[in-house]
């Protein structure tokens, strides 16, 4: 499992995907461990079971960062199909920006083409895709559309506050659920959690259903999700800081730019 993971992470390099050092082994029969940098922010399970109210800013950047992640492992070749995505293999740096760590069990995709997935259940349950199932009816495929539906989940978790399925006491009873198609709700407004205007929640709704949906072959691209997401949040960017001299962000640039045409 460590040599395999360290195979993967190996030729990945990206700043949302933790990089890979090397491998350590002990003497003894000790296993071997994978050496990656240490990130001093802690996970993004960590944070959000802090209870800290995420602002906009924090929000669109955790979110966007992750997604970003998730792009670059799905568009090298052959793809990467991370298959255990949720916040707590996700870490943050000092300034707060995500990196996705913990390859376990993470697949090639040629290598996945050839077997059904013999998951070997380090995932979790509230992020695993309905296809992921122990069910030998709804078994499938680790494939990108699976990691699609975890990103939904952990969308929902970072907009909710609350883990998916929170009113539900036992994993077994999250897996019967989510096989029998029931999805999270939409997260009401409350004062613990971070509050986004209704037409920018109202689209990320929107995208959270299309990337849970129950046919795995109904789930848009990570592309498709990102191009979803910042257009929802065209709304809402930060905007840049007035300048105090009072000239306007940009327009010695700009001047410039339109002297260079003549």
């Amino acid at each position: 499992m460590v040599h395999r993971e360290a195979i993967t992470q190996s030729r990945l390099h990206h700043p949302n995907v933790l990089p890979f050092l090397g491998i350590h082994h002990e003497t003894g029969d000790s296993l071997p461990l994978t050496v990656v940098p240490y990130i001093n922010g802690g996970s993004l399970q960590r944070l959000l079971n802090s209870g800290k109210l995420l602002d906009k800013n924090e929000f669109w950047s955790i979110l966007l960062g992750i997604s970003k992640g998730i792009e670059y492992l799905h568009s090298l070749e052959p793809p990467v199909i991370h298959g255990d995505l949720h916040p707590g293999n996700v870490l943050l740096n000092e300034d707060g920006d995500p990196c996705i760590c913990d390859f376990g069990l993470s697949r090639i995709r040629h290598e996945v083409s050839r077997t059904r997935t013999q998951r070997q259940d380090g995932g979790r349950v509230r992020f695993l895709a309905p296809e992921l199932s122990d069910s030998p009816e709804t078994r499938f495929r680790t494939a990108w559309e699976s990691d699609i539906y975890a990103l939904a989940m952990l969308y929902f978790n970072v907009w909710s506050g609350e883990r998916p399925f929170s009113s539900i006491k036992f994993e077994w009873q999250v897996c019967i659920a989510v096989v029998n198609g029931e999805r999270p709700k939409r997260p009401a407004h409350t004062a613990n959690r971070v509050t986004l205007p209704n037409r920018v929640e109202d689209l990320l709704w929107k995208l959270l259903h299309e990337m849970w949906d129950h046919d795995p072959h109904r789930r848009p691209g990570i592309q498709d999700v990102l191009k979803q997401f910042e257009a929802a949040w065209g709304g809402i960017k930060p905007q840049p800081t007035p300048d105090p001299t009072g000239t306007p962000p940009h327009s010695h640039s700009i001047a410039e730019a339109q002297g260079n045409q003549f």
